[in-house]
């Protein structure tokens, strides 16, 4: 009789904590965060001063050379937080790889994918395994996502040409949205 007394108890615990759990991420499911991001302070250019700028940075990349993003200032940037945990990321990951060798051919965008936390060895081997070829940047600490105010993976940002801020699109994203999203810059048209 204890016996089955515990196991009811236990189930009950059980059954409260999956109600506690799937409360917060009902709450929490559509929320956006806005990043924490800064305003253009460039005076002489009107159009410039609306713009939102992306927080410059530098991380090393695979082969441990520095690689900082205004490098690429001139070109259309796609911002991509990920890790090797999470399950929408590893989907995403093939699509992102295939526009990525698209883009390279063009020379007119590229894609950073920027690994939050992990250590490069289970990164290594991920790509490796997975044969992709992306250029990925490594943010041990994680400072880059918190300047981003990324608050969950995947999240990707879309940077102009200037640097500024296009749009971002969080959680999982395809190669179709992000060709869209290309077109939508080179055509000039603003976002909806």
């Amino acid at each position: 009789m204890k016996k089955t007394t515990n196991i009811i108890i236990w189930i009950i615990a059980l059954c409260a904590l999956l109600f506690a759990a799937y409360t917060l991420y009902s709450k929490n499911k559509g929320n956006v965060v806005s990043p924490p991001l800064q305003q253009s302070t460039a005076a002489s250019e009107t159009s410039q001063k609306d713009k939102i700028m992306a927080p410059d940075f530098t991380l090393r990349d695979m082969d441990g050379k520095d690689v900082t993003l205004s490098d690429y200032n001139g070109k259309i940037v796609i911002l991509n937080f990920w890790a090797v945990w999470c399950k929408y990321c590893i989907q995403e990951m093939p699509d992102l790889n295939e526009l990525n060798k698209e883009l390279e051919k063009e020379n007119e965008a590229v894609i950073l994918a920027v690994d939050v936390q992990e250590s490069s060895n289970k990164v290594s081997k991920y790509l490796t395994s997975n044969n992709i070829s992306l250029k990925v940047l490594m943010d041990e600490k994680g400072t880059v996502a918190q300047a981003y105010g990324v608050s969950g993976f995947p999240t990707t940002f879309v940077l102009n040409k200037d640097g500024s801020i296009y749009t971002y699109v969080s959680g999982a994203t395809d190669k179709e949205t992000l060709l869209q999203l290309i077109d939508k810059i080179k055509n000039g048209e603003p976002v909806h």
